[in-house]
């Protein structure tokens, strides 16, 4: 086959219409946008669907939850990432330095959902999903050592989470998102 017909096929099945939801099935699952509960709430940990959370749906009940190690309804703290995952994530930091401070979430951060909560978890101002322990976020500067807001915005390239270049491309930010006054100290 020559190179000229293999892009034509290529194009053809890229333009052709996909189904607007994929088939799930009872079980077992992987997130993708285009699925039901993308972006919903679990009932059991508090966090937010992702692209990629594994999960398993009840189709009868409607409910999904996660099986992502690290979140509470998946049986708890995971375990740490592994050598090489923690490697490259330090070396995408240091490749890639971020312009403004950055915060590593505890799992006991006031930001990180805890089941049975009562009040909705904050969420990235860019994103809308929830913060998990252990993510690295940039947090909003309207009064630094004494953030007014404590609005936040994910900055984790290792996990996909580049949020903050998105949102704020020069890295800076003047006016509060929240409270909607000028940043007095860019820090």
């Amino acid at each position: 086959m020559r190179l000229e017909e293999e892009l034509t096929r290529g194009i053809e099945a890229g333009l052709a219409p996909a189904p607007s939801e994929p088939e799930t099935r009872e079980g077992r699952a992987v997130t993708v946008p285009s699925h039901w509960w993308f972006n919903l709430v679990c009932h059991t940990c508090g966090h937010t669907f992702r692209r990629g959370d594994a999960v398993l749906v009840d189709l009868v009940a409607r409910m999904v939850r996660h099986l992502e190690p690290g979140l509470d309804c998946a049986g708890g703290p995971g375990a740490e990432p592994s050598a090489t995952v923690a490697e490259f994530a330090a070396g995408l930091q240091d490749g890639w330095p971020a312009s403004v401070p950055l915060v590593r979430l505890a799992k006991d951060d006031w930001r990180v959902p805890r089941p049975g909560q009562r009040h909705a978890a904050p969420r990235c101002r860019y994103c809308a999903h929830t913060f998990r322990p252990g993510e690295h976020i940039v947090v909003c500067p309207c009064r630094v050592g004494d953030p007014a807001c404590g609005a936040a915005v994910h900055r984790d390239p290792a996990r996909g989470l580049s949020c903050w270049e998105r949102w704020q491309p020069d890295g800076v930010v003047a006016i509060c998102p929240v409270a909607k006054t000028k940043v007095t100290d860019h820090g």
